[in-house]
């Protein structure tokens, strides 16, 4: 499987299972995400984890990683500034199709929306200077 420019061996990927132990086992929080970033770069050459900052309604955000069976899900309410995000352990999930499209269309409405203001801004400023 080809994802983000890396060859990816999904056998070498941890189980959601193996995933949400050793969260469990080390805080539950992206700083325990580093030992699989680490193996997951040396192995496939990327951590094949994203974050992903906005709220779904239920939860603040999510990071993203690849298992498996799919992608995990690792919703976060709280960031630390040292451990992060921390995850909502009881709430981890594979995304199916309908959250991975809502995701999407989330972002891409964030985005629009985001790039629309700041041109705005751009061409405010500009001629404030001017």
């Amino acid at each position: 499987m080809l994802l983000n420019g890396a060859n990816i061996d999904i056998s070498k990927l941890y189980t959601l299972d193996s995933l949400i132990g050793h969260l469990k086992e080390n805080g539950g929080s992206d700083r325990a995400l580093s030992s699989i970033r680490e193996y997951y770069f040396e192995t496939f050459g990327n951590e094949l984890i994203w974050r992903y900052p906005l709220s779904n309604g239920v939860h603040a955000g999510t990071v993203i990683i690849a298992v498996k069976e799919g992608f995990a899900s690792l919703p976060y309410d709280i960031m630390d500034k040292d451990e992060y995000e921390i995850f909502e352990l009881e709430y981890v999930t594979l995304f199916n199709e309908d959250a991975l499209q809502s995701f999407i269309s989330d972002w891409k409405n964030f985005s629009d929306d985001l790039l629309s203001v700041l041109n705005e801004m751009l061409l405010m400023v500009q001629k404030s200077s001017t």
